[in-house]
């Protein structure tokens, strides 16, 4: 056999056999980077680099398209999706490297569904099959989306990202059909081991800028903290990065700085005051009793929206306050030690999930606390602010 025949023969072999590996993207998952529903974006890695080009459309032919050029291999397309209640089809392509034809609905006009979860990262393959059957619109998280991004062979390395496509690729057929919206949690900036903790600031263990996560993860404003807003259900949702905060001013330090006069107080003072939305639903990482720091401040501001989600305990709770602003925790992973609050009403040492219902008709926000089985650990009506 001649050398020419043999590599023909090689070629044809690596035709049936490898590149079908190669021609398919390593994960897709969608986010929102705009701040309310009418655009969505279509993110994706490729094992090589190259031009991104996402085709789309209202059905399966996928008859428009939006291409970016120059080379990446991680892709974020943004396509208009001004439609309420709508299938949108679409595949992506990066050069050999391609999806099959997938599908997402856009939020309709009715019913919306929210779904919320924490500490995915600790979550050893969590059972959704109740809350993928709720049918959310949007997934969003409260933080630890995963155990930490620390690079095993570089500690330090604030660019590894292979923790989150472990996680996108855990559930690929429901993060490419899912927008999914997450916040930080601690775990998520984690890049070196925790140790030789003391004052002032270091980047060796906890990169707080969330280098990272934010190159994965097309989320509004400055994605680190966000604010996004569903028009027919009249809800906005905040997400702030607060966690860990007894580590704050050392080397140990995970989040934005949260005093008064920082860039994060001041934005969610902005954030709270003018909103006009009937509801506005805060999703942070800390434990509730924060809303005590800077002299009750943070409470005050929290108690301009609807309620506050936390992922910080192991447990299932819903906290109320005195002037009625209830705090919950959830928690997907399995229970650990109950921090419970003061002022807890419902506790229990469970994996749970929420999921918001809002009927945009009737203009209520259902909040049901959940189990992983689907039962309800605690279910809450609630009715729009006073108009400002």
């Amino acid at each position: 056999m001649t050398i020419m025949n043999k590599t023909i023969i090689a070629c044809a072999v690596c035709a049936l056999l490898g590149c079908s590996a190669q021609a398919q993207v390593e994960a897709v998952w969608l986010t929102h980077r705009a701040p309310s529903p009418e655009k969505t974006v279509i993110n994706w890695k490729s094992v090589a680099p190259g031009p991104s080009r996402v085709c789309y459309g209202a059905d399966a032919t996928c008859s428009q398209e939006v291409r970016m050029e120059g080379e990446r291999t991680l892709h974020h397309v943004e396509i208009p999706t001004p439609q309420r209640g709508s299938n949108i089809f679409y595949c992506v392509e990066t050069g050999g490297q391609k999806s099959e034809t997938l599908s997402f609905q856009t939020c309709p006009e009715n019913t919306i569904r929210i779904a919320v979860v924490g500490d995915l990262g600790y979550a050893t393959h969590p059972d959704l099959t109740a809350l993928k059957a709720d049918k959310p619109h949007i997934l969003m998280t409260v933080g630890d989306n995963v155990a930490h991004i620390t690079n095993p062979k570089q500690p330090g390395d604030k660019t590894f990202i292979q923790p989150y496509l472990e996680l996108l690729k855990s559930e690929a057929p429901f993060f490419a059909s899912t927008p999914f919206m997450p916040i930080l949690g601690n775990h998520d900036k984690q890049v070196g081991p925790r140790v030789n903790k003391k004052p002032g600031a270091s980047s060796e263990v906890y990169d707080i800028d969330a280098t990272a996560y934010l190159s994965v993860f097309a989320l509004p404003g400055a994605g680190w903290r966000w604010a996004f807003t569903i028009p027919q259900a009249d809800v906005t949702f905040l997400a702030l990065d607060l966690h860990h905060l007894s580590d704050f001013n050392t080397t140990f330090q995970t989040s934005h700085d949260h005093r008064r006069g920082s860039e994060q107080f001041q934005w969610y003072d902005e954030q709270t005051a003018k909103s006009t939305s009937g509801f506005v639903v805060t999703l942070i990482n800390a434990e509730s009793r924060c809303r005590s720091l800077e002299q009750g401040a943070w409470h005050e501001m929290f108690s301009r929206g609807t309620m506050l989600i936390t992922g910080f305990g192991y447990f299932a709770e819903r906290a109320v306050e005195q002037n009625g602003l209830p705090y919950y925790n959830t928690c997907i992973a399995k229970p650990g030690t109950v921090y419970r609050d003061s002022k807890a009403v419902v506790c229990e040492p469970v994996s749970s999930y929420m999921l918001l219902t809002f009927d945009c008709a009737a203009g209520t926000l259902t909040a049901a606390l959940k189990q992983l089985d689907g039962s309800a650990i605690d279910t809450q009506v609630y009715r729009k602010r006073s108009a400002k």
